[in-house]
């Protein structure tokens, strides 16, 4: 035998194994992805990672955090690191709860960024394992072409654009899954694969098993009528069996789900659509079918991209007489619905669950990219079956497609893309045709078959795709992103205290949630579970804020001590009246906030009256103060405003300090502050379609990126001292406006207002994740406010007896407390977290039965049939 032949022997003994399709199916999108990192020099390779957008401000935190929690031994329901603490079982129910995260414990402190990296090697390879599996159900047998066309699933047009919001990837992992389990119930009336995989879904990631869930619904009446079924009275028992297995599934993510939709009640909600309209033409939405199209991730046409066969064996498909024109129609028909939904907002905002993306669109493309494949690889089944002349009507009709897409469609794609689209398609034309005439290659030894060179194209086309997808979704710098690593760690183990629940915060960060990374107990948050409650308190302060996140940028004196703010780290240097540097490490200048108020302390009972005017924060600050301490002084006197300059455009203002501007090119608006009197000055602004606001002063210039504005501390000025303000003008906007208030800060105001408070402080002892215990002496009846965002989680006794929190400024928490002396202890269990992990312990119990329960009816029926047989042959 020589070495060619023992080769191919080899190889079909590895084939022959059981194991061999399913490890190639993981091994692939593993090959691929880690030619793609070779190539953005992702390490281990360079110095750079795929952490992008929501995955470097939020995931490797959150992650970072877990792994915290893990090591340390601390509680999973609640968390003071973000958001002057928050719940942090919802965090896990979005963004944590796959079972694959116990990867994250192997890994030191140090590598979370590595972790993130894996999980989406092993999650993107586990997806492509289940969609082979779901092929080879179908066929029933294994082969190259099963593992192939599942690769089009695992590393389509979404994993290609979404594949670093790694949360999502379980859902996609398990989807195939869910499917095959909802056609074995109904053909066979056997939900256990349907109601664990269903669960699974539910429990790793609610949000993207809404779209699942959604598409079961449709998903039951189109597999039961694409075929002939048993009469009405059947249909009725399988709907019924199916909607039962359905509400289990739910029930065993009820630990999760019960907790979440609590949170989520309290959440930033979108406005449903007002009318119906498509977002773009069709023609352009099918462009992303195309190879090497730049993946929408912010913003675009939704990401369908599932392979150039794929597509040319879909009108295939359309046209196999061999398979019922009822089945083509509804399958058809439901995949096609689904393209039309990611494109017509109203049906797109119920896909969403009943919310608007905050970008990222299209979010439940995959379900369309999986029904493409499953009709796709049905039609390579069937390729026998078809007649030549098919060949020649499905290069028509392709091309017919190709042209309009190219001549009528709005949106260019680069000329490249449609190149190769249109060469690879007609390779793969060629090569069906070359198959259906029976022509080979005979190479030596080897006989190559038309079918051989379909395959390595398809190979290529993916290789190709994914490699140029992850390029071009860019990527980040490792070393910069772990800089800082170390110095947080040596601020916080100098800094933090395991006895007092005091915050620490960070004066420039580059992720929203690096307080969360760190491990501080700070106030900056970035999270869909975000409260609104507290997102709008932190604006109305004034300090920085947006959809679901808030950040400490903004801060006061008061501020900070009414947030119980300890210590600050700063590369920059900081001069507000309350800080003193205390310690330099490595490039963080760490600063003491000498007028931190504890986490609890007394207020006048007139703090309910305290309520939060949007876009003036001096007012609102003046206001607690007011009403916190009882005093009339004012921390903050409001100074007029000077009429701006204005260079590219036309003016016009209002009462409240508003500018709006018109008819700008690039232009600015410029804005002379000059003071005579020695005072400490602070502005707030906003500045809606500028690119920046750039700050003027004693010969320091410094710029503020965002346009919602917060708070911004000048310093102290007099003597004539000039102070310019300028905003640049968004050239891709004509008009805008800029909001700009100036007020004085009081330093004697200040102090008397923090006498007050600090005199009913509440004197803690111990705490920990979810528990806070301590004393303190009311001099009179009040109000003990919190700095701690209200949550009915909460559970809080005062000498012994339960007392009812309410919220205090909308976001915080407080409680009625007489004069005296008090003892406080306070837990903490998520809202629903009781009732959520009894009905899944029941639903899982009752699985199990189940599951048993369909065991033995299936061994009765195996009994029955092998009686039958015996009597059958004894009577012969």
């Amino acid at each position: 035998m020589n070495k060619q032949s023992r080769i191919q022997t080899r190889v079909a003994g590895l084939a022959g194994k059981r194991f061999f399709y399913p490890v190639l199916a993981f091994l692939l999108p593993l090959l691929t992805l880690m030619a793609a990192y070779a190539a953005m020099e992702v390490w281990p390779f360079g110095d750079h990672a795929t952490a992008i957008i929501d995955s470097y401000h939020q995931y490797v935190p959150f992650i970072a955090e877990l792994h915290d929690k893990i090591w340390t031994g601390e509680s999973l329901l609640y968390s003071w690191h973000g958001s002057l603490g928050f719940n942090f079982w919802a965090v896990i129910a979005y963004y944590l709860a796959s079972p694959l995260n116990f990867l994250i414990a192997i890994f030191p402190a140090g590598m979370m960024l590595e972790v993130f990296e894996t999980l989406i090697l092993v999650k993107i390879g586990l997806s492509a394992v289940t969609a082979s599996y779901y092929l080879k159900c179908r066929s029933g047998k294994w082969n190259i072409a099963v593992v192939l066309f599942a690769q089009f699933y695992a590393m389509g047009g979404f994993t290609a654009a979404y594949y670093w919001n790694v949360m999502w990837l379980d859902c996609i992992v398990l989807f195939p899954l869910v499917v095959l389990g909802a056609q074995r119930l109904i053909d066979e009336a056997d939900g256990r694969l349907y109601v664990i995989a269903l669960g699974l879904t539910i429990y790793c990631n609610y949000y993207i098993a809404i779209m699942v869930c959604l598409f079961q619904i449709l998903y039951f009446f189109i597999y039961w009528f694409q075929r002939v079924r048993p009469g009405f009275r059947q249909f009725l028992k399988r709907g019924m069996l199916y909607a039962g297995c359905s509400l289990l599934s739910g029930g065993l993510g009820a630990v999760f789900l019960l907790p979440t939709y609590f949170v989520l009640l309290n959440s930033s909600k979108g406005s449903p659509p007002s009318s119906w309209k498509f977002y773009r033409s069709f023609l352009d939405v099918f462009k992303q079918q195309f190879v090497l199209i730049e993946p929408t991730q912010l913003e675009g046409a939704p990401n369908i991209y599932c392979g150039l066969l794929i597509g040319l064996l879909v009108v295939f498909f359309a046209m196999m007489r061999v398979i019922p024109l009822r089945e083509r129609l509804l399958r058809l028909g439901l995949s096609s619905f689904i393209l039309i939904s990611l494109n017509v907002n109203v049906i797109d905002y119920v896909w969403h669950g009943l919310h608007f993306p905050n970008n990222l669109p299209g979010r439940y493309s995959f379900l369309y990219i999986f029904l493409m494949v499953e009709m796709a690889y049905d039609a390579f089944c069937l390729l026998g079956t078809m007649r030549r002349r098919w060949y020649a009507a499905a290069g028509v009709v392709t091309a017919v497609l190709f042209a309009a897409c190219l001549i009528w469609g709005e949106e260019e794609i680069p000329l490249y893309a449609s190149l190769t689209t249109g060469l690879v398609t007609e390779g793969y034309l060629f090569f069906l045709v070359l198959q259906k005439n029976g022509l080979s290659l005979q190479r030596k030894r080897l006989q190559i078959y038309p079918l051989h060179l379909l395959l390595i194209l398809m190979t290529a086309e993916l290789m190709a795709n994914s490699i140029y997808a992850s390029c071009m979704n860019g990527n980040i710098t490792r070393s910069l992103y772990l800089d800082d690593l170390e110095d947080m760690a040596a601020y916080r183990a100098s800094y933090a205290s395991s006895e007092k629940p005091y915050r620490m915060e960070l004066g420039q960060t580059e992720g929203r949630d690096d307080v969360t990374r760190y491990h501080l107990n700070g106030l900056s948050f970035f999270s869909s579970t975000c409260d609104d409650r507290m997102e709008e308190l932190v604006g109305a302060l004034g300090l920085y804020k947006a959809g679901n996140k808030y950040t400490y940028e903004g801060a006061t004196p008061l501020t900070d001590a009414m947030m119980g703010i300890r210590y600050i780290a700063s590369k920059k240097g900081l001069t507000a009246y309350n800080l003193r540097q205390v310690d330099t490490i490595g490039e963080e200048n760490i600063y003491e906030n000498r007028r931190e108020l504890p986490i609890g302390y007394m207020v006048q009972r007139e703090i309910l009256d305290w309520v939060l005017i949007e876009k003036d924060p001096f007012m609102i600050q003046n206001d607690f103060a007011r009403l916190a301490a009882g005093t009339e002084e004012k921390v903050f006197s409001r100074l007029e405003t000077p009429q701006p300059e204005i260079s590219g455009g036309e003016i016009s203002s209002t009462e409240d300090s508003r500018w709006y501007y018109s008819n700008a090119g690039e232009g600015e608006m410029t804005f002379h502050l000059s003071f005579e009197e020695t005072q400490d000055i602070y502005v707030y602004f906003e500045a809606s379609h500028c690119t920046k606001m750039k700050l003027d002063a004693y010969d320091n210039s410094l710029s503020y990126d965002d346009q919602r504005g917060h708070i911004v501390h000048i310093g102290v000025c007099g003597g004539g001292a000039e102070v310019t303000l300028t905003f640049p003008f968004d050239t891709e906007y004509s008009s805008g406006n800029v909001a700009l208030q100036i007020a004085a800060f009081d330093s004697d105001a200040f102090e008397d207002v923090y006498d007050t408070l600090t005199d009913g402080r509440l004197n803690v002892s111990s705490y920990d994740s979810t528990h806070i215990k301590g004393s303190m002496t009311a001099h009179e009846d009040g109000i003990l406010m919190l700095s701690i965002p209200f949550d009915e989680g909460w559970k809080i006794m005062v000498d012994g007896e339960k007392a009812e929190q309410f919220p205090v400024g909308e976001g915080l928490m407080g409680i009625d407390l007489a004069e005296g002396e008090h003892t406080v202890n306070m837990s903490y269990i998520p809202v629903g977290f009781i009732p959520g992990l009894l009905i899944t312990a029941a639903s899982l119990l009752i699985w199990i039965f189940y599951v048993r329960y369909v065991k033995r009816k299936r061994r009765q029926r195996e009994e029955m049939v092998a009686r039958l047989v015996e009597e059958l042959t004894a009577v012969k």
